[in-house]
């Protein structure tokens, strides 16, 4: 999915991040991604309702549970915890699988919208984990317009730069690196 990124940018770039001031440190000085790159590049709302995750991971376990139709007893054990959820987080290819299989349009939709903003604002590292937390806002979809994911997505940059991880939304970084 990520083939035509340049990996070997954005690692420098990412050894060149400073967590401290959420800038990047290069030879002539500091830059950073701005909201404002964020809204002009990827052309998603900054205005708008914060998100946060401030739900327990029992409260995303159900929630994740709900998107799919299994009960909390089936996430704990069993099939269901291997195929769709590993460690916190869900698998793409097992969501949109199950999404399909339920033959529901809300559901395939929200399964899809889920995938679609995991795997290019909410990137995991291993590329293919789903953070559950997403999922939280794609509950109505009337109200998708109300959040500000650009915001979102910039915060969540930050967040995965400051840990040293080459994550976060790369398709974001690499059109703001080739406009500079």
């Amino acid at each position: 999915m990520m083939q035509h990124l340049d990996m070997a940018l954005l690692s420098a770039f990412v050894e060149r991040w400073q967590p401290d001031t959420n800038t990047f440190h290069m030879p002539f000085g500091e830059i950073s991604i701005l909201l404002h790159d964020v809204h002009h590049i990827l052309r998603i709302p900054v205005d708008g309702e914060l998100m946060g995750d401030e739900a327990s991971q029992d409260t995303l376990k159900s929630d994740m549970g709900g998107l799919v139709r299994l009960s909390v007893d089936a996430q704990v054990g069993g099939k269901w915890k291997s195929k769709w959820y590993d460690n916190g987080a869900m698998h793409a290819e097992g969501l949109l699988v199950r999404g399909g299989e339920l033959k529901i349009k809300e559901m395939e939709v929200q399964c899809y919208l889920f995938v679609l903003l995991g795997s290019t604002l909410f990137v995991d590292k291993s590329r293919d984990r789903l953070r559950p937390a997403i999922n939280l806002f794609l509950k109505d979809h009337r109200r998708l317009a109300d959040y500000a994911w650009g915001a979102g997505a910039l915060a969540y940059l930050y967040r995965q730069l400051g840990v040293a991880t080459r994550a976060g939304p790369p398709i974001a970084v690499h059109q703001w690196l080739n406009r500079r």
